[in-house]
């Protein structure tokens, strides 16, 4: 297994803007797929999320471009407009100054202004099945020239009824492409597809490898309060976090918690499924460029997103289930930095919370505000129970 880029004898282009971006050396899953897909293997690969599986596709792929023939070349497919629009600002980045061009094709977006741009023949597209399917449907993009295709989030997207569409855009492409695939979840459903899409695919599952980072610490603090939010605004008040998610379970809540947190002076805005896109974006942009300092959102951002520089996670209700609290976690402590999980709680709710804990060998800390300051408290009772 490698432990410098350079072991994979990548063009220089590729190096120069790794290094630039601050990435020196490859994560567990880049190491151990990537020398497969620049053999042209199929693969399979199960991480995750926060180990850098957009990477570990993405740089084989670029490392593939021809840049002199200006026809789209790799494909990616991805479940949602967001994770996208992320993963083609991840490519940028990597082709800075070179004659290699990414466009998303997503569903949001003018369709007018996609088919003007498609005509600069970009090289690598990244696109939801939906909206490329539609494209291809106009006639208005050829696919004969993709070699390579990656599924982002495979589940995901079977998850929202894209699995015909799927075939749909295989279909267009020749039978000698490449087919790879990469997801932190794989359902049994998801493996049959892609088995009988793939040939003689290597499997890669890193389950093993730590999902969230080491340096993310996990706390919680039992909210007697009436409303949680009273909680939450003297923690923000005591913290004064850079920037920070807030979760909550209902998409209904959203607009009330960000009401609530206005209402005591915090920078807080609200993304939920009803967001219009406009608004959606604009939203986002401040947030990565700290403009706005609290997003509050629900699990519809939990997968794949990668917003820069969150310190702090809050998470108002716990997650239904322990696959989206590891999803949750892993939007702060990227690249290996440092960050904070605080679980808002009531009394009724601890039992559950260790339990999870316990599942994801987690160990989460008992905290409370104190003289202005956030303390870590010594748990009297037994967490044997739980």
């Amino acid at each position: 297994m490698s432990n410098k880029f350079e072991e994979f004898s990548l063009k220089h282009f590729i190096l120069e803007n790794l290094e630039l971006e601050g990435i020196n050396v490859p994560t567990e899953i880049q190491a151990h797929s990537i020398p497969y897909i620049l053999e042209g293997k199929d693969v399979i690969g199960k991480a995750k999320t926060g180990t850098g599986k957009t990477l570990a596709y993405l740089i084989p792929m670029l490392e593939k471009i021809h840049p002199e023939k200006k026809e789209p070349q790799m494909l990616v497919l991805s479940p949602s407009r967001e994770l996208s629009l992320q993963i083609c600002r991840e490519a940028e980045r990597i082709v800075k100054n070179t004659g290699i061009t990414a466009m998303p094709l997503v569903e949001g977006i003018d369709i007018k202004r996609q088919l003007d741009k498609l005509k600069n023949k970009p090289q690598l597209i990244i696109a939801t099945p939906g909206r490329l399917s539609h494209i291809i449907g106009l006639k208005k993009i050829k696919m004969h020239g993709v070699k390579m295709i990656a599924l982002d989030e495979v589940d995901q997207m079977l998850e929202q009824g894209l699995r015909e569409k799927i075939y749909s855009v295989i279909d267009t492409t020749l039978k000698d492409r490449q087919l790879v695939s990469f997801s932190a979840t794989l359902s049994k459903d998801a493996l049959g597809i892609l088995q009988s899409l793939m040939k003689k695919p290597q499997h890669i599952s890193l389950d093993n490898v730590k999902p969230v980072p080491s340096k993310i610490k996990h706390l919680y603090i039992v909210s007697k309060a009436l409303k949680k939010t009273e909680t939450l605004a003297e923690l923000m008040q005591v913290l004064k976090p850079s920037k920070s998610l807030v979760f909550i379970n209902k998409n209904e809540n959203v607009d009330r918690f960000v009401r609530e947190l206005k209402s005591l002076g915090l920078s807080v805005e609200g993304i939920q499924t009803r967001t219009n896109n406009q608004d959606r974006q604009h939203i986002l942009s401040n947030f990565n460029k700290g403009e706005l300092k609290i997003l509050v959102t629900t699990d519809i951002f939990t997968r794949g997103m990668d917003f820069r520089n969150v310190s702090n996670i809050f998470n108002m209700d716990l997650p239904l289930n322990q696959i989206d609290y590891l999803h949750r976690a892993g939007r702060t402590g990227r690249m290996n930095k440092e960050g904070v999980v605080y679980n808002v709680v009531r009394d009724k709710e601890k039992f559950i919370m260790y339990k999870m804990m316990k599942n994801l060998n987690i160990d989460v800390k008992p905290v409370s505000i104190l003289n202005g300051k956030i303390k870590v408290i010594e748990e009297i009772e037994s967490r044997k129970k739980y």
